[in-house]
């Protein structure tokens, strides 16, 4: 009973301290029931593509460390070729402790205030004197690159509100605690953020919140979200809100690692406030934070307890009809944001960014694929990565790819060529289980979580063309709109013909859908018809300038094991046609490019861990091997498209003997060094001799000179660009 007694207790305490705080509450409360019942739609903020940089510096008592920064901010300036503007706010501190940094820079604008404003207070002064549309926030002891200014002005989309620079201390013994990208924790007790060290990246990657003392934002926005976040002075919180009332909104934040500021970090705050009292200040504003945000995710009445156990001082701050409504409109915006898909904890993994590259619109192609590209461990990968790498220069590429997990630091070169990325992962693979049906795998790969992520794309990147890559992605046209982008499908395989006349109905369905089709080979086009189709097949790097003649006793085959037509393909091989070549030739030995999957399957097959396999179980340059190489092989049955491993092989020199069916697309070609056999079995006859004789086998390597120069990636770009200019003629490249 008496327990019972202290727990009545202690609710009617906190109800007494939660009294005043009614409107807070009915704010909180309100904003959760109202995205709950009308979550509204997707938002994407769009502004004006304006110039001009206005740099505002908060400073208090520290004119010493104030003249380095300046100084260090004047060489930044020269960088950069537009209209600028220098604000200098100096607040709490005495003017005529600046006289001298005045003389030094009078062309800069000046403010004094005699009180302290707080972080929040003297940017807002120095917002409302700033002329341009982008102001850099830039804290009075940051030492600028002399590039870090023109490093983040590409990044200036019309869809971006900040970009921010990566930060280093001065001491380089110093814990790196301070990035600039910004990321959080998910903590049901208290809301908790922290900045990632972002290693050697050099791409622009997605960024919780801009840095207060290092970024460069939209002004006008920014003007607004400061004037909201006063709740927060005299400091610490208020940048986090305004990453997360960017993102709600529809903005993205950017973080660019290239863009390099160095922190003296003596602690303003510290200087002028005791440790209690900025531990009080951190625990309010944290807690405010959670309140504005729900970032705990907790239930409301969970987070009114922590305020009931505020202190006084705290719980006084917190009151009014003014901060309630504020409070009110942030959470409901951050809470339809997350019912209509954005996450937050994925926004530093699965969005990436590349430069704009001139202010001249240029056409604009939205790539949506199945499967992780880059880097690119199989040949539907390695035909995206040619043929972007060689159009990024005239056309602005985006790309939504799901399996996010696969990417990472070593996929940057080739995600530089976009102008910007979004990843998605949760398409339900399971490990095991029977492989799928063309029907099945259409329905899995366009799942739902892909059709919103490619909505949202279209709205925020607003391509002239959506390019959907693969098969299994073809049933994505039915959710397109009347008026929208025109769509392209790029077949790597066509699975028509199987027998299967349902199957067959389900696939023509899907790709009538489409103003213009792709087929990689003359076979997959015919099998198209009466549906037209364009003709660009692979191609391979030309590697022929650096040919040398082939030695002896190493075969080559370039297959990684996630197609399975590879790994069938080279199994067979072993048993077949290897023991009567290693039984002929014993020095013989035969390497596989066999990818990441190559090393668990290896592991329970003893056929490739036999005498003379080599297997490499990554993702390798194959130019090294082919240049090592005797000839190459091609074993594959029943395939579609075309192999990108043969042309890869004859266009650096080496001839590749392959099965009939692994020569589609090339067969009619006249090629002289693609030696065809009927089936694998029969492919030691035809290696045999190319053994031999290398001298015939040299001859070979050399024959098909002006046949090749059609077969490169550069010919097949030539093909796609023309495509381009067909469907988007208003923005040829």
């Amino acid at each position: 009973m008496a327990g019972v007694i202290r727990r009545l207790r202690r609710l009617a305490g906190y109800a007494r301290r939660l009294l005043p705080h009614l409107p807070l509450a009915s704010a909180i409360y309100g904003a959760d029931l109202l995205a709950r019942l009308r979550p509204g739609t997707v938002r994407n903020a769009r502004g004006a593509r304006t110039q001009g940089i206005s740099v505002v510096v908060p400073e208090r008592g520290t004119p010493d460390l104030l003249a380095e920064t300046l100084t260090a901010l004047e060489l930044a300036l020269r960088e950069v070729a537009e209209a600028q503007q220098v604000i200098v706010v100096v607040n709490g501190a005495p003017r005529t402790d600046y006289a001298e940094l005045q003389r030094r820079w009078p062309a800069y604008d000046w403010q004094f205030h005699e009180r302290a404003l707080g972080y929040n207070g003297a940017v807002e002064a120095g917002l409302a004197a700033a002329r341009h549309g982008w102001t850099y926030l830039l804290n009075s002891d940051m030492r600028l690159a002399p590039d870090a200014l023109a490093q983040l002005l590409p990044y200036r989309d019309d869809s971006t509100f900040a970009i921010t620079s990566q930060i280093f201390f001065t001491d380089p013994a110093r814990r790196r605690e301070e990035t600039g990208w910004s990321d959080y924790y998910l903590n049901i007790e208290f809301a908790e953020v922290y900045e990632r060290d972002p290693g050697q990246a050099r791409m622009a990657r997605g960024n919780l919140y801009p840095g207060g003392g290092s970024s460069l934002c939209r002004t006008e926005v920014l003007r607004r979200y400061v004037a909201g976040s006063r709740d927060f002075s005299p400091f610490y919180w208020e940048d986090a809100d305004w990453g997360i009332r960017a993102w709600s909104e529809g903005w993205d934040v950017v973080f660019c690692p290239l863009s390099r500021a160095h922190h003296h970090h003596r602690g303003t705050v510290r200087r002028y406030y005791d440790e209690n009292e900025v531990a009080r200040v951190i625990r309010r504003n944290e807690l405010l934070f959670d309140l504005r945000h729900r970032w705990t995710r907790r239930h409301a009445l969970r987070s009114l307890q922590r305020l009931a156990l505020l202190d006084a001082t705290s719980r006084r701050e917190l009151l009014g009809l003014g901060l309630a409504w504020r409070a009110f409109r942030s959470r409901l915006a951050t809470e339809r944001a997350r019912l209509n898909g954005l996450r937050f904890e994925r926004i530093t993994r699965d969005r990436w960014y590349g430069p704009q590259r001139s202010e001249r619109r240029r056409p604009r192609v939205l790539l949506v694929v199945p499967f992780a590209l880059f880097p690119p461990a199989h040949g539907g990968a390695r035909r995206v990565a040619e043929l972007v790498t060689r159009l990024s220069p005239e056309v602005d590429f985006f790309l939504l790819s799901d399996e996010s997990s696969l990417y990472g630091e070593t996929s940057e070169p080739w995600l530089l060529h976009f102008r910007g990325v979004h990843l998605l992962e949760g398409r339900g693979d399971r490990a095991g289980e029977a492989p799928l049906t063309v029907e099945q795998r259409l329905q899995r790969h366009a799942w739902p979580g892909l059709r919103a992520g490619l909505a949202a794309a279209i709205a925020r990147f607003q391509p002239d063309l959506v390019q959907v890559e693969f098969m299994e992605l073809a049933d994505l046209a039915a959710d397109r709109s009347d008026g929208g982008p025109r769509w392209l499908l790029c077949l790597h395989d066509v699975y028509l013909g199987s027998g299967d006349s349902d199957g067959d109905a389900r696939q023509r369905a899907a790709i009538a859908r489409y103003d213009a089709v792709v087929a990689c080979s003359a076979e997959d086009a015919a099998l198209l018809a009466p549906q037209a189709a364009s003709l660009i097949g692979n191609g391979a790097v030309d590697r022929r300038a650096g040919y040398t003649p082939s030695p002896d006793g190493l075969l080559l085959f370039m297959g990684p094991f996630r197609y399975a037509q590879n790994l069938h393909g080279i199994l067979a091989f072993l048993d077949s046609a290897w023991p009567a070549l290693r039984a002929e030739f014993p020095a013989l030995r035969l390497r596989i490019l066999g990818g990441a999957e190559s090393a668990a399957i290896a592991a329970d097959d003893a056929r490739l861990r036999q005498p003379g396999i080599e297997l490499i179980s990554a993702f390798v340059d194959p130019t090294p091997h082919l240049a090592e190489c005797t000839l190459s092989l091609n074993p594959q049955i029943d395939i579609r498209g075309s192999s990108i491993k043969l042309i890869e092989s004859l266009l650096a020199g080496r001839v590749c003997v392959s099965t009939a069916d692994g020569m589609r697309g090339f067969a009619d070609a006249g090629l002289q060094a693609l030696i065809g056999s009927a089936d694998i079995a029969g492919m030691a006859a035809a290696i045999a001799p190319l053994l031999r004789d290398a001298a015939a086998r040299h001859r070979l390597e050399t024959a098909d000179s002006d046949v090749l120069d059609r077969y490169t990636w550069d010919a097949m770009a030539a093909r796609q660009r023309e495509l381009y200019r067909s469907l988007a003629p208003e923005h040829p490249p």
